[in-house]
């Protein structure tokens, strides 16, 4: 029987941008291979990164099928809703959390489903490479910080009078944090309007790094990690053995980058540009692609070595 051997959707993708990129390597250093103008160009960047909402679930409690990242899963635990029950009391609450003759749980919490990342710092560094006065190799690292809250609620499905439905209802927060690191690879066109600005456009490939940091909820000021440690139920304080799980992983797009770079003088120059990314993140179950952009400053220093 003969096999057939078919590459996957993303590594397709992946080799179609190398190739154009390549390509336009190959033209620019041939049409400009005699113009003498070239030279190292070193940059700082400082601005902020936005992400797309879409990983942004990942951190709202409901887990997955395997219970990672479960909000329930920790609140179920009977260690953990012994704590849960010492705030309620400590707060006013007279019917607290519990379980049925079955062991079933006589509550239900309902998690966002809407959560967003806040704004964070976008700095990194960027290096150059200028085949002409036109044309240019880009290479950047950014790192950035991301974190997302929000409320959920938790219902007590326990039966009490009508006097005490305030105790049916218990609002707590949730939040997370991970870390990315965007690498981009590209070229860079620079078009002249006049003797001190100039159009600026790059793009290329877009390498990310994602690594989760932290995943908590939080009820009446009792602080619980729901990040996954493990499949078994973890005794707080006792001797229980927990594993440090890496959640995140390498993702991969494209981007493109437009601006004005404005000269204060011969070797030092300051551009007012946008990354826009459009970009797979690996985030466990809820990796996706989506449209992330960074408005930032980059200071260039030129002609570094000579």
């Amino acid at each position: 029987m003969q096999s057939h051997f078919i590459l996957p959707k993303r590594v397709l993708v992946f080799i179609f941008f190398l190739s154009i990129n390549i390509v336009l390597i190959a033209q620019i250093v041939e049409e400009n291979q005699y113009d003498e103008y070239s030279g190292l160009e070193a940059g700082l960047n400082v601005g902020a990164f936005f992400g797309d909402r879409n990983t942004a679930n990942f951190y709202n409690g409901a887990g997955n099928e395997d219970g990672m990242n479960s909000a329930d899963r920790i609140i179920y635990n009977v260690h953990y809703m012994t704590m849960i029950n010492e705030v309620l009391e400590q707060n006013g609450y007279r019917y607290l959390l519990g379980v049925d003759e079955n062991g079933d749980p006589e509550y239900h919490a309902e998690y966002p489903m809407d959560m967003k990342f806040l704004p964070s710092i976008y700095a990194g560094l960027t290096g150059r490479y200028w085949l002409s006065r036109k044309f240019g190799i880009s290479v950047s690292m950014n790192f950035s910080r991301l974190t997302t809250s929000d409320k959920f609620v938790i219902y007590n499905d326990v039966e009490m009078p009508p006097s005490n439905k305030e105790d049916q209802y218990i609002l707590g927060s949730i939040a997370g944090q991970d870390d990315r690191i965007n690498i981009n690879l590209g070229l860079i066109n620079s078009f002249f309007l006049n003797q001190r600005l100039n159009f600026i456009l790059e793009y290329g490939f877009n390498l990310s790094n994602t690594t989760v940091k932290f995943n908590k909820i939080e009820i009446y000021g009792l602080v619980l990690d729901i990040k996954y440690q493990g499949p078994y139920d973890y005794v707080p304080g006792g001797m229980g053995q927990q594993y440090e799980f890496r959640q995140g992983g390498i993702g991969y797009g494209a981007y493109v980058t437009p601006g004005l770079q404005l000269t204060f003088k011969h070797d030092i120059s300051m551009d007012l540009v946008c990354d826009v990314y459009y970009s797979y993140i690996s985030l466990e179950h809820y990796s996706q692609w989506g449209v992330h952009f960074a408005p930032f400053v980059r200071f260039n220093f030129t002609r570094l070595f000579y």
